[in-house]
């Protein structure tokens, strides 16, 4: 069989052994993959740019450690034959002698399919471990997925669907890992495959995981936006909770209300550092109308931001009055749910009001994300969103992620829970969530490892099941965290910051991570570092706090356990 590596590019790899030598277009052309390589697609060699940078000093992220690094910045398109389509891939390759035979595929956020390409974004976190990272366009020519979903009223662009729900994501490892190949000259040897991204990038995480599981060695996943039908409808719940009850509160009511609930459930883990890490113990010992009368003050402000974090579309505001009042009963109520609601201590951000100077007075503020997705993908009309959530009731809400689970079924909704494949195949799934999340509630990501748990394990019991599981998935849930980042209402809490270095230790050392790397970022504890416990144990602290012991009671557990029964199919 003949090889895939062309010749001038072998050639050269054998004496390469700078930037220099690997980063030119001569030779990046040379290492393309041959055309019939991939089934259906054909690199244009005539798009290559590389582009060499040096000593460029990285700052720390929530995702990878401050670094300082080398590498060749590679762009280039490819088609699929018969589409006239052009998809634009970006590669950062190490120098030679820092490559480590390991490759990252990273994802998106929102309803973008990437982070940027730049260096806040998501590659640094491969070339500082000595891999090369990708990332994808999608074909969409830097548009956002919902941007180029619908070809015209009622018409979906189901290519555009298809690259955004998977193939997008996975044809940039395929192109991303055999380039790789060439320009190293890896021969035999194996080259790791990784994949790491949080949001929308969880979801396109878990769409390879079970769809391409015999493709990747380990696969990190955060606050993963599966049920994806479900997840974006759901923003809309705390609106439709409101106008049921007519009753509009202003945020510093809501704002009041998380504090609180974060004051009283903080001590609940045995130690009081403002972080709530048993959200579970304080759904069973927290009562939340201990706070109706309470009284609260926010004085005037010229402006304001976005409460919303990831998946947000909300607008700025331009001003608010001052606030003043007694938290309500109404208020409280808002915790009700539809599918999944968000833990205690975190944000009330899907609840936003907004003001109307000239009445004085707080009303509905349509959620933007919710709302463009029943507009647009629902009901396939090219709008940003719902004008209106006039006659809609809780049975609509229902109805509506019914409707968007049937028609993306099979691209966008990502809650397979067999995971066969990847189990046979020895790849790894490292998944964690923010227990204060406030715009993915981190109870679905607990229903998709349950699922998977008593898909792939039905005759056992919870422990023995969640040991075998533990062999290739784990899922930790982060205390205080929010949506992807660290949380400025409880800044003490710890942050999984070196999670590759984690999953390459697992993969390639057989270390298993029991208990997840963090550290606190932020706040008067800054640097310090913590253990984060695997589910379904659960963080319990003693000797006045200096000790961390992971747990198990049952009462806690049925906490995060949900029963879907308004559908007639199981929802994994």
């Amino acid at each position: 069989m003949r090889s895939l590596v062309p010749l001038a590019a072998a050639v050269g790899a054998a004496h390469a052994v700078s930037l220099s030598d690997i980063c030119n277009d001569a030779y990046i052309k040379a290492a393309l993959p041959a055309d019939g390589t991939f089934q259906g697609i054909s690199m244009i060699p005539s798009s290559v740019s590389t582009t060499i940078h040096s000593n460029v000093s990285i700052s720390s992220s929530n995702f990878y450690p401050a670094a300082t690094i080398s590498y060749c910045d590679v762009t280039f398109n490819y088609t699929h034959i018969g589409r006239n389509d052009r998809v634009a891939l970006t590669y950062w390759l190490p120098a030679p002698a820092d490559f480590k035979n390991r490759f990252l595929t990273t994802g998106g956020e929102a309803y973008e399919i990437n982070e940027g390409s730049g260096t806040t974004g998501s590659l640094p976190g491969g070339l500082m471990y000595g891999a090369v990272a990708g990332l994808t366009d999608g074909g969409f020519n830097g548009q956002s997925f919902d941007d180029v979903f619908l070809l015209a009223n009622g018409t979906v662009g189901w290519q555009n669907t298809f690259m955004f729900g998977y193939q997008g994501i996975h044809e940039m490892m395929e192109i991303g890992r055999q380039l790789t190949r060439n320009v190293y000259n890896t021969g035999n040897d194996k080259v790791y495959t990784y994949y790491q991204s949080c949001s929308e990038g969880g979801r396109e995480g878990w769409s390879q995981a079970q769809r391409y599981g015999y493709d990747y060695d380990g696969i990190i996943v955060g606050a993963p936006a599966f049920r994806f039908a479900h997840q974006q409808i759901n923003h809309l719940v705390p609106n439709v909770v409101e106008q049921t009850m007519n009753y509009y509160p202003p945020p510093c009511e809501l704002e009041l209300i998380v504090n609180a609930t974060i004051a009283a459930c903080d001590p609940l883990d045995g130690r009081a550092d403002g972080v709530v890490a048993r959200s579970d113990l304080c759904k069973l010992h927290f009562n939340y109308t201990s706070l109706i009368g309470a009284p609260y003050y926010c004085a005037a402000s010229s402006g304001g931001s976005s409460l919303g974090l990831g998946f947000s579309k909300r607008q700025s505001m331009s001003s608010t009055p001052a606030q003043n009042g007694t938290v309500t009963k109404e208020a409280v109520e808002l915790g009700r749910q539809a599918y999944l609601y968000f833990q205690p201590g975190a944000d009330f951000d899907d609840a936003e009001t907004t003001y109307d100077s000239e009445t004085g007075t707080w009303g509905l503020s349509i959620d933007g994300n919710g709302g463009e997705f029943v507009a647009k993908f629902v009901n396939l009309q090219d709008v940003n969103s719902l004008t209106t959530l006039d006659n809609v009731t809780y049975d609509t809400i229902r109805d509506w992620m019914q409707m968007g689970w049937t028609m993306y079924e099979d691209t966008l909704m990502t809650h397979n829970p067999d995971l066969s494949v990847l189990q046979q195949s020895g790849g790894k799934i490292l998944h964690f969530h923010g227990e204060q999340d406030p715009s993915v509630p981190t109870a679905s990501s607990v229903h998709y490892y349950e699922a998977v748990r008593k898909i792939m394990f039905p005759n056992e019991s919870l422990h023995t099941s969640a040991a075998a599981l533990g062999e290739f998935y784990r899922l930790y849930l982060v205390p205080g965290m929010a949506h992807c980042g660290t949380n400025s209402e409880q800044p003490n809490g710890p942050f999984p910051q070196t999670n590759l270095a984690v999953m390459i230790d697992w993969v390639e050392n057989g270390v298993v991570p029991v208990t997840l790397n963090a550290t606190v970022l932020q706040g008067e504890n800054e640097g310090e570092h913590q253990q984060i416990c695997g589910w379904p144990l659960r963080p319990l602290w003693s000797n006045n706090g200096t000790t961390m012991d992971c747990v198990f009671d049952q009462a806690s557990y049925d906490t995060w356990i949900y029963d879907f029964d308004a559908y007639k199919l199981p929802l994994y």
